[in-house]
């Protein structure tokens, strides 16, 4: 939700593709907990249910070296190799099967990498497709190598923080998920949205949902009020 605008340049950017030509390169960045992995998942999910473009998605933190990265790609696509096979040799074989389709790469938390040869083997070798970057520090890009920022040419996209209004509709329409209804006393969401904007990041604001919930279910009582809010926030804080 709120994050219409952002969904719909990442598909312009992709847009290329359907056409069998390359896509446009996007560095996304933006504070922790701001919806930037979730609005590129949502883009390709549409991808997968509606074109044949084929989208990887790859977080670097878990695979943060060149094996691991064409290991998870090779699991995406489904390529089984021998186990003594070098990145050299996974990198050859798996350009061949690549190469047949239009492509999107998305590398989450790119910071976390340790080293770039993977974005030159997809820049340098791979035909039809959009790379996606998300950091949260964009500075980051700063950092780059010259030879690789004038290969990839980003479309620089930033996530705004949520608003209060967008930060307490995301979290009620998250109580229709979790809850059965009119299980908040009255103010109660209202005063998790508040401090969830305050600190700027949604992932609070659901872990505050949920700990509430969990307070309110440990002395057996059927309904959540601002005491269970107010000791999850000092939880929280703590």
């Amino acid at each position: 939700p709120h994050r219409e605008n952002e969904t719909h340049h990442i598909a312009t950017c992709i847009k290329p593709l359907l056409d069998n030509r390359n896509g446009k390169n996007i560095f996304i960045f933006g504070s922790p907990g701001i919806g930037k992995t979730l609005a590129v998942k949502s883009v390709f999910r549409e991808l997968e249910e509606t074109t044949d473009v084929l989208p990887i998605y790859i977080n670097s933190w878990k695979h943060d070296t060149l094996y691991k990265i064409l290991l998870e790609i090779c699991n995406i696509i489904g390529y089984k190799f021998i186990q003594d096979k070098s990145s050299d040799q996974i990198m050859q074989d798996i350009k061949k099967i690549l190469n047949k389709k239009s492509l999107v790469f998305c590398f989450d938390e790119i910071d976390k990498l340790n080293n770039y040869d993977v974005l030159y083997f997809i820049l340098e070798d791979i035909y039809r497709k959009t790379i996606i970057l998300i950091t949260n520090e964009r500075s980051w890009a700063n950092s780059l190598d010259i030879r690789l920022k004038s290969r990839l040419y980003p479309e620089l996209l930033e996530f705004r923080a949520y608003n209060y209004e967008e930060t307490l509709d995301i979290l009620k329409q998250r109580t229709n998920y979790a809850f059965v209804p009119n299980i908040f006393e009255k103010d109660c969401i209202e005063e998790i949205a508040k401090k969830t904007f305050e600190l700027g990041d949604i992932r609070s604001g659901i872990y505050l949902l949920k700990e509430s919930g969990e307070l309110s279910e440990s002395r057996s009582s059927k309904k959540i009020n601002l005491d269970d809010v107010n000791n999850a926030i000092k939880k929280l804080s703590e």
